[in-house]
């Protein structure tokens, strides 16, 4: 399911509503997994000022019900299902520097609720975006922040894991990527999306959540009247620089993970329209415990109206 309802700014006031899910039911229950659910509903309200000012209110709930890989566990990382719910607010103000430049200041809270074996937590944030827009479709965007995560239950733990009675769990975690996003030719067919990034992530017991994480990504996309296509690709890479495979002195835990995504579309009738995908997600570590591989084929209709 994917609606989009998008109000134009012809007196200031810009309004969208999104919401999109997808509901996935396996003809066999690897791990005795049924399927998985992933629905996000997103309300964004924007004003314009003068021309080169803008604020707006974003706010996001999410229903999650998927297979995702899990760090935050005594005994490395895992995969496990993890269900749960978020609501979040977005406030953001924005300024247009020139025609081709921007920057935009935001402050997002966002509350998570977990079932076990995850933990529900608070999320903190702040950060800033510099753009620079250079063609329609095309620009290229810096963001940087700093977010505050505070768990409900999970207890910090010392360098061995071990954990620290009468401390709650709380991670700091300092954010930057470079986003680069392109389009190709005047007939709109033709586009795709870089990311570059950095992850530093720290807790406040022993340093045994601690990693940094650097990951990259590339997105290209094919659209006519009749076909759309699209392939995407990720790489990323944790280094825990405390958190060991095993007893110490044994080595200290890294993680690769590599995904990859292609969608095919075709219209068939009018607004109707037939797709096909394939997903792939794999990850290699020193650990083998953290090590998993999955794939998945998916398919079905859209109508657009």
């Amino acid at each position: 399911m994917d609606l989009t309802i998008y109000r134009l700014p012809l007196d200031g006031w810009e309004v969208r509503f999104s919401t999109v899910g997808d509901d996935i039911r396996y003809l066999r229950s690897p791990g005795g997994l049924r399927g998985e659910d992933l629905f996000l509903t997103s309300a964004q309200v924007q004003k314009y000022f003068g021309g080169v000012w803008r604020t707006g209110l974003e706010f996001r709930y999410s229903y999650i019900d998927q297979v995702l890989e899990e760090f935050l566990t005594a005994g490395g990382a895992q995969a496990v299902e993890a269900k749960g719910n978020t609501l979040g607010v977005r406030p953001f103000l924005r300024r247009d520097l020139s025609k081709n430049w921007w920057v935009q200041v935001e402050a997002p809270l966002a509350r998570e609720w977990w079932q076990a074996p995850l933990d529900s937590s608070w999320k903190f944030a702040g950060q800033a975006l510099l753009g620079f827009s250079y063609g329609p479709r095309s620009q290229v965007t810096l963001t940087g922040g700093d977010f505050y995560i505070p768990h409900d239950q999970w207890l910090a733990r010392d360098a061995l894991g071990n954990e620290i009675a009468g401390r709650k769990l709380t991670v700091t975690r300092e954010i930057a990527e470079l986003k680069w996003e392109h389009q190709w030719d005047a007939t709109n067919h033709w586009s795709t999306t870089s990311k570059l990034g950095f992850n530093h992530s720290r807790d406040n017991g022993g340093g045994f959540f601690d990693y940094y994480r650097y990951y990259l990504s590339q997105e290209l996309r094919f659209r006519t009247r009749d076909w759309e296509i699209k392939a995407s690709g990720g790489l990323s890479y944790y280094d825990f620089p405390v958190q060991t495979i095993g007893v110490p002195p044994a080595p200290t835990f890294h993680l690769t993970t590599v995904e990859v995504n292609v969608r095919l579309e075709r219209r068939v009738y009018k607004t109707l329209r037939c797709f096909a995908a394939f997903e792939f997600e794999q990850a290699a570590s020193d650990d083998p415990t953290a090590e998993y591989r999955d794939h998945v084929w998916s398919g079905g209709l859209s109508w657009e109206f």
